[in-house]
């Protein structure tokens, strides 16, 4: 009886522990997107900003040494010495590079080839502790749906595109995103009482939804934050669309993602939905007289 108590303990800590490696993941997946933020504005003259970019950094390597003694103390305590010393030759490879960074081709998104190390271990031991792998995999299509989203400016950029209205921003988004995630859609129908409202993008497997909003001035910018507490009430209850992307492409910084992200907290915005600020080149067209 005592043993089989025991087993369960142990069992449990093991699970604790690689949820534990689930969430420092996502916190890896998250510097990632934060140092890459810092590094498009990163110039010589800029010390702020290098500054910011080298805070992110060592945050980062701090995340993955952790990210390795989890993984470690799990690998040990399963009893799977040889996957261990596979583990720890494995990670050999990364010394002296562990916070470089590589670029995605077609994505255009930073990746770390440390971090995608650690999560093939993650994935198996996920199984292998019956935890859901499906769950876990969703969440890491989802961080990188995200990045995508923050990135927005930059690929409107590289299409050599400037954008005058939300049409020809997400259109640029779109036709990056069916490569990377084949089963993208736009405007899907979310039908009320009243009306039909219709996310601009969508990616079916992941039931997760963007709304794009543009904004030429700081006043546009405060109407588009007010269009998406509408957009909210008409999303909700959709089983098909639980995580939702609010957008919003400026010419200019009109306002900062903390800002955003305190009025979402003190309107009570559900949590489901996340807001997401770019900055990029662009104008309304002047009316022809």
């Amino acid at each position: 009886m005592s043993k089989s108590i025991r087993g369960e303990t142990t069992g449990f800590s093991h699970k604790a522990l690689l949820k534990d490696i689930e969430r420092q993941l996502s916190d890896g997946w998250g510097s990632v997107q934060k140092i890459e933020a810092a590094s498009h504005s990163l110039t010589g003259e800029n010390d702020y900003m290098s500054e910011e970019y080298e805070f992110e950094e060592l945050s980062f390597e701090s995340i993955l040494e952790r990210i390795y003694i989890s993984l470690s103390l799990l690998i040990e305590s399963l009893g799977y010495t040889s996957l261990l010393d596979d583990f720890k030759e494995g990670y050999k490879k990364f010394d002296g590079k562990l916070t470089r960074l590589s670029m995605l081709p077609y994505v255009g998104e930073f990746h770390s080839d440390v971090l995608g190390y650690f999560w093939q271990y993650h994935r198996t031991l996920s199984s292998l502790l019956g935890l859901d792998v499906q769950d876990v995999e969703d969440r890491k299509d989802r961080a990188r749906l995200e990045s995508i989203l923050q990135n927005t400016a930059k690929i409107v950029f590289d299409r050599e595109v400037i954008p005058s209205n939300e049409a020809e921003v997400r259109k640029c988004v779109y036709q990056l995103l069916i490569h990377v995630f084949p089963d993208t859609v736009r405007e899907i129908p979310i039908s009320q009482v009243t009306k039909t409202y219709k996310p601009d993008i969508g990616v079916r497997s992941l039931k997760a939804a963007a709304e794009y909003k543009y904004a030429a001035t700081e006043e546009e910018a405060k109407k588009a934050i007010g269009g998406f507490y509408e957009d909210m009430r008409g999303y909700a209850g959709s089983n098909d669309w639980t995580h939702f992307y609010a957008v919003i492409y400026m010419t200019k910084p009109f306002f900062t993602l903390q800002q955003i992200q305190a009025e979402f907290s003190d309107v009570g915005v559900n949590p489901g939905w996340q807001p997401i600020l770019v900055s990029g080149e662009g104008g309304r067209k002047k009316a022809k007289t």
